[in-house]
């Protein structure tokens, strides 16, 4: 193997847990009883054709004696069926023992996958807000998904393989070089060279098809996503050919790729079995003309082509476990970039710990942009906001106010200047203890396929909901009567990202989902934007009748939405440009 692919091993090791690695000393043990009985079946087999071919040679035997004492044999037959038992009962329970351990190494292999999978999901959940609007999420979703599947399947379980049959593969060829080492070690030396050949051939080719795997697996999981979530616009527009060629595009690829890694894999298989029957032929030819003649062939015979069927699959194997795991280098690099993502140090921290706000939100000379060659969105912006105020933001597009509300919430870090909470200032160890303070409610409001009930009290296991609790806040959102009028009332299904309810129904069970939370900070993104003139007036009547402690911050899109705010904020290129009450920004 590579240094490359040693280290991305080790790597992998390190996120292996420590009962697994105990299940894998048991495992090895397994391994080496595995072995030991294959020879021992191989063994056996050289005594029992030997009595086939000269039974009163084998029973006038030396080494026979303590055997025949022992059961009292009297004769060759009846010693020729007692070898035929220990034969047999050799051959089962090695098949018994091979078993075992492919069922062994198959649980083991897909534990560790499992586990794998959801520590990247895990990993993936806790990244920064940055870190998720800057990388594609079919990628995420590929790697999780498929990509931790195929490590199991083309690297632990190929590892694990190659182990075994190469521990297997010792002991029979010292049995072989025993039996006679001048032909043990010339079959052993054609057969490694030939495939130590198609290595050398092979292996470059194995890599590329990694990298193309790895690739076309993310653009058809982007390919899906985005013809079935954007299906509605699909259909209209009739783009349908555009998404499927696109896919079997990448599909197509992908599976060429895969198919050829198994053709490398499993075609060697074919060209060293005939090499075998011509080198068990040859050798047949000049053991009969040796001293002995046939009986002495026969056993020496039966014995090799024993070994052979017992060597040549296991050599097989160990090559197309080798070519699994080349072939899959890529996208063992990709897992890796998944399983090593820091988790924040608020994954793991007390949820006893409060952060304290009773004064204000301070952002102080604060500078922002997402990327290093995009200009600044604010630069040494400056803002206060007390605690119990009602502050709305007004402005054009493109004017800072959605990025602005995405660092008071401490989902985009500030560049320079800081978020103050208070006297605390807010930085990557406590800002999750800030956000818990927060409630938001977006244009767009994300709902799970899931009951309204569990979209509600989103994040809260169903047995956990608090029903009284949900009725009041889908009364406040003003949704409580439509809800009671379906059939099934909280516990109607409402479909993929919600589309079995219309835009307001969303942002009203979004509302309802801040009430329920009771924070004492809701932040409205355009929340209100797809409700009616007098539904949105109720709802915002809801949201200033609640606890004069409540912080709201309101981004709308239209000015009498803010008509109850305590001040006002018009920004243009990230600056304030105009602040006041309502009448005074309707009065400029």
């Amino acid at each position: 193997m590579s240094n490359s692919l040693y280290y991305n091993y080790l790597q992998l090791w390190s996120h292996i847990e420590a009962p697994h690695r105990k299940r894998l000393f048991l495992l090895s043990i397994l391994m080496i009883l595995a072995s030991i009985v294959e020879v021992v079946s191989i063994g056996a087999v050289i005594p029992f054709l030997s009595a086939l071919a000269a039974p009163q040679q084998v029973f006038d035997h030396h080494l026979a004696q303590p055997l025949i004492a022992l059961f009292n044999i009297n004769n060759p037959q009846q010693f020729l069926l007692l070898l035929t038992v220990i034969f047999s009962i050799a051959a089962v329970i090695s098949g018994i023992v091979r078993i075992t351990l492919l069922w062994a190494q198959t649980r083991f292999s897909h534990a560790i996958g499992a586990d794998l999978s959801v520590s990247m999901y895990h990993r993936t959940l806790y990244q920064p807000y940055e870190t998720h609007i800057a990388r594609n999420s079919s990628e995420v979703i590929s790697g999780i998904s498929i990509k931790s599947s195929q490590i199991v399947t083309n690297i632990l379980m190929p590892t694990l393989v190659i182990i075994s049959s190469i521990l297997i593969l010792t002991l029979i060829l010292v049995l072989l070089v025993i039996m006679n080492p001048v032909i043990a070690i010339f079959t052993i030396s054609l057969f490694g060279l030939f495939y130590v050949f198609i290595i050398f051939f092979v292996k470059k080719r194995l890599m590329n098809n990694s990298e193309i795997m790895s690739h076309k697996q993310n653009n058809v999981i982007k390919s899906l996503q985005e013809g079935l979530g954007g299906i509605r616009d699909v259909l209209l527009d009739g783009v349908q050919n555009v998404y499927c060629k696109n896919f079997h595009h990448s599909d197509s690829a992908l599976r060429r790729a895969q198919a050829d890694n198994q053709i490398i894999g499993g075609s060697p298989r074919f060209a060293i079995e005939s090499i075998s029957i011509v080198l068990i032929a040859v050798l047949a030819f000049f053991l009969v003309n040796e001293k002995g003649g046939i009986e002495f062939a026969i056993p020496i015979l039966g014995a090799l082509a024993l070994g052979a069927q017992r060597v040549l699959p296991l050599l097989q194997q160990v090559f197309q476990s080798w070519s699994s795991i080349r072939g899959s280098q890529i996208i063992l690099q990709d897992t890796l970039s998944l399983l090593n993502q820091k988790i924040p140090p608020y994954a793991n921290a007390s949820s006893k710990i409060k952060l304290a706000f009773e004064k204000r939100i301070s952002l102080s000379m604060v500078s922002y942009r997402y990327k290093k060659s995009t200009p600044w969105i604010f630069e040494n912006f400056n803002l206060d906001i007390k605690k119990g105020s009602c502050i709305g933001f007004i402005g054009t597009t493109g004017s800072g106010k959605s990025t602005l509300l995405d660092i008071v919430m401490s989902l985009l870090p500030t560049k320079h200047g800081t978020l103050s909470i208070d006297d605390t200032v807010i930085t990557s160890k406590n800002y999750r203890l800030w956000q818990s303070h927060i409630s938001h409610v977006p244009q767009n409001v994300f709902l799970s396929d899931a009951t309204i009930a569990e979209n509600i009290a989103f994040g809260v296991l169903f047995k956990d909901i608090d029903y009284d609790r949900l009725r009041e806040a889908a009364k406040g959102a003003q949704i409580l009567e439509v809800i009671n009028a379906l059939d099934d009332g909280f516990n109607t299904l409402t479909g993929e990202r919600g589309v079995q309810l219309s835009g307001g129904q969303r942002q009203r069970i979004g509302v309802a989902r801040a009430l329920y939370k009771k924070s004492d900070v809701i932040i409205l993104d355009e929340a209100t934007s797809a409700l009616d003139d007098k539904t949105e007036s109720a709802v915002m009547e809801t949201i200033n009748n609640l606890s004069k402690n409540m912080t709201i911050l309101i981004i709308a899109h239209r000015l009498t939405t803010l008509k109850n705010c305590d001040l006002v904020y018009e920004l243009d290129k990230g600056v304030i440009v105009k602040s006041g009450s309502y009448q005074d920004i309707i009065t400029q």
